[in-house]
């Protein structure tokens, strides 16, 4: 029979249970599953197993056949044959007593007791073996198991990528992103990084893997009352789009540090290419929103603001309250009497409604941690830097291309080109991608500027 996987089932390993109980041949087996002779001694003499034996103090040999009576001065059982005495040991009183032999079953073909008329009565021997198809499997599965561990490269080659993989954690790379931009050198999949982590190798932790590990738990707030906004730019409406509009669309959000600060961060996600720009406001309102969406506005060629922002997607927070002046500034105009509506918001308490940038949001958060920074000391510099660095990363998502890649190659590099100057966004090299706070205060050494205050 012509098999393309070489290994013994568990439904063929019950076949030959049920064959060694019935006590046929190797070959009949063998002939019953298909599969050669010397296969079906190799499994039973591999996979046997001891089975549980309590000895009996009459361990004799000759045990099933004497009839001596009465071979201990005071018997306990007057009468009873000795054979079957468990109060004393015959080694100790029978002159006649004689140790066991090895089974000949045993010691050839089938190796096992199934099949044998006194596997579970009437026979006294040690060291009884059995062939069991779940045992087996267990048994087979565990030395599959255990030759797959390890690392399966050369030593000099494997202390390489580890020392990769280490230097890409510290920075806060993710397993997918160090796999991408190490190919070359480390040239396994993420989830041959993950189990490396798991098992330790090269000194590597699970502590290394923030999103493995997990965030401090947030204090939960009271949920704000939800903006109001006119039903033309319900969730509903934005459902009704075509296909082509909501997938070409930006999503609006907020992060802002703690309730004293007076800046706030506004981040612009645009999903075809994955881009998340983060702009620095001055107060979280509408009024400072409304100012940076046109500072956006300024910088990027009319054409591709246009495309950028034909649709958006926010959530109900009070700095979006303004829905008509926010839609001006998006560029919605009238046509035939009709207002051609660009700015839609979510539901109330739906964030999963614009799931992208809320996403993109735990890579924003790896460099502007909650409570870490007090955002007032931010400048627009800072916000350079974390751009570059989180849209600089590669995107399963986008076929192992970074956001700003994606971002050339669907805008152009001419639009792209000028709209990355003007924000001061730089695609940053793999050896120097950081997702780690301390990436702020480089820079800012390198500018000549202060560190940022830890707060904690």
């Amino acid at each position: 029979m012509d098999k393309h996987y070489s290994q013994l089932t568990l439904k063929e390993r019950k076949e030959i249970e049920a064959g060694l109980d019935r006590g046929d041949s190797f070959r009949g087996i063998a002939s019953l599953i298909g599969r050669q002779p010397s296969t079906v001694s190799r499994e039973v003499r591999e996979n046997r197993h001891l089975r549980a034996y309590k000895a009996r103090r009459s361990a004799c040999r000759g045990r099933n056949w004497c009839k001596r009576v009465g071979v201990c001065a005071e018997c306990v059982r007057e009468g009873a044959y000795c054979a079957g005495c468990d109060a004393r040991d015959c080694r100790d009183e029978c002159p006649a007593y004689a140790d066991q032999v090895a089974c000949d079953v045993l010691v050839g073909a089938p190796w096992v007791c199934n099949g044998c008329r006194k596997n579970r009565y009437g026979c006294n021997r040690p060291n009884r073996y059995v062939y069991d198809a779940e045992v087996a499997q267990k048994a087979s599965d565990e030395r599959r198991s255990d030759s797959r561990k390890g690392i399966d490269m050369p030593r000099e080659k494997a202390e390489v990528a580890l020392a990769h993989i280490k230097d890409g954690l510290s920075r806060g790379l993710s397993p997918y992103e160090i796999s991408v931009l190490y190919e070359d050198v480390v040239g396994v999949h993420r989830s041959t990084i993950y189990r490396w982590v798991d098992a330790g190798y090269g000194g590597l932790t699970n502590l290394e893997l923030e999103r493995k590990v997990g965030f401090k738990p947030r204090d939960r707030k009271a949920p704000r009352k939800p903006t109001p906004h006119s039903p033309k730019r319900s969730h509903g409406e934005f459902e009704k789009l075509p296909g082509e509009r909501k997938g070409a669309r930006t999503e609006l959000d907020s992060v802002v540090g703690r309730a004293v600060d007076a800046q706030a961060v506004l981040t612009l996600y645009n999903l075809p290419c994955h881009v998340q720009l983060a702009l620095l406001v001055r107060a979280h309102d509408c009024g400072s929103v409304k100012r940076a969406i046109a500072d956006v506005r300024s910088v990027m060629p009319g054409r591709m603001f246009e495309r950028w922002m034909r649709t958006a997607l926010t959530d109900n927070g009070d700095e979006f309250a303004d829905e008509d002046g926010i839609g001006e500034l998006l560029g919605e105009r009238a046509e035939g009497g009709e207002l051609k509506v660009r700015l839609y918001y979510c539901d109330p308490r739906q964030s999963q409604q614009k799931g992208g940038c809320e996403k993109n949001h735990t890579e924003v958060r790896q460099l502007l941690e909650k409570g870490m920074f007090a955002f007032d000391e931010l400048v627009p510099a800072d916000m350079a830097v974390l751009m570059s660095h989180v849209n600089s990363n590669p995107r399963e998502s986008l076929g192992g291309k970074s956001p700003i890649q994606m971002l050339r190659f669907v805008y152009g590099d001419g639009d792209a080109g000028a709209l990355l100057d003007a924000l001061g966004i730089r695609e940053v090299p793999r050896d120097e991608l950081t997702l780690r706070p301390e990436i702020l205060d480089v820079e800012r050494a390198r500018r000549g500027e202060p560190p940022l205050t830890r707060l904690r």
